[in-house]
């Protein structure tokens, strides 16, 4: 999204005297927001690299980390110069998040107020707060070095579970969960619509077909991983068990226990890392820049 042609009824008066006064400046500004932005895009593709490295090693009897967003950034952390990767991994994921209030709140996709926008800008918001989370956790490894925590999704379970309608709570979010990764990432993924999202008319011919290979490949993976999620998340909620395993790392686990499972862990290994491949390209492919009016048909924007 390029900041340069939000609608206009995203600025102030005051704001657009003062672009009119200083248009240079103003559009300085705002080639570096999007520069910022599109840097949580580079960032957002190494976590999910490094979680598909982590289930690759662990398929071929290596363990490590956490197959988690947590476990990433606990595995930068112990690289060589690990602060000075965790502090660009801060700068990428306040880049992110930021991008995901923006489209929230200002809209620059043209979701609208329909019920099916509001869904959609409320995932936005969703992504920002998750991504916020992941910065403040971030930032407490490198103060304080305290281990970021895995995320098991007990502590927040147990609390759901503990309300009177918790299990009906927990049974929706699972549902919506698996839903939204079908409906908004596979099947998507599948028809190739997700390159609404890409800017790709100035690409090559090469670099789109790599585009939509490596989105398919890495969109549907991650589909199918958060399916599992969903699904992992009902049955916590029909068991009423918060120690059931949720999560990213509960998911691949999960295909670990099944009928050939290294396989497919390596398999799910490789289509994560093909993912975080594709969200580091996404830097150079995302559409940032927005018509000043509304298109035909929305924006997918799932698929990131």
């Amino acid at each position: 999204m390029s900041l340069h042609n939000f609608p206009a009824s995203a600025s102030s008066a005051p704001d657009v005297a003062r672009e009119a006064v200083h248009p240079e400046r103003t559009a300085a500004r705002k080639h570096w927001g999007e520069r910022f932005m599109r840097f949580g895009y580079i960032v957002h593709g190494v976590i999910y690299l490094v979680i598909g490295l982590i289930a690759l090693r662990l398929a071929f009897g290596i363990r490590g980390a956490a197959m988690t967003q947590t476990g990433a950034i606990e595995t930068i952390g112990n690289q060589p110069f690990g602060l000075i990767l965790l502090f660009s991994v801060c700068v990428g994921l306040a880049g992110f998040s930021l991008w995901g209030a923006v489209r929230a709140v200002l809209d620059p996709l043209h979701e609208g107020h329909s019920f099916r926008g509001l869904v959609t800008r409320a995932g936005f918001a969703a992504s920002a707060i998750v991504y916020a989370t992941l910065l403040f956790i971030t930032v407490r490894f490198m103060v304080a070095g305290t281990k970021p925590p895995s995320v098991t999704s007990y502590a927040w379970i147990t609390a759901l579970l503990a309300n009177p309608y918790g299990a009906w709570l927990l049974g929706i979010i699972g549902f919506a969960t698996y839903a939204r990764a079908v409906a908004g990432e596979i099947v998507p993924a599948w028809h190739g619509t997700f390159r609404e999202d890409l800017d790709l008319e100035r690409r090559s011919p090469s670099e789109q077909r790599w585009a939509m290979r490596l989105g398919r490949i890495g969109i549907i993976t991650r589909g199918i991983v958060f399916s599992i999620i969903g699904i992992y998340l009902v049955a916590a909620a029909f068991h009423a068990n918060p120690h059931h395993q949720t999560g990213t790392d509960g998911a691949l686990l999960g295909l670990a226990r099944q009928p050939f499972g290294l396989a497919l862990l390596a398999a799910a290994g490789i289509g994560l890392m093909v993912f975080g491949v594709y969200s580091m390209l996404c830097a150079r492919w995302w559409r940032m820049h927005i018509a000043s009016t509304p298109r035909s048909t929305p924006y997918n924007s799932s698929s990131v």
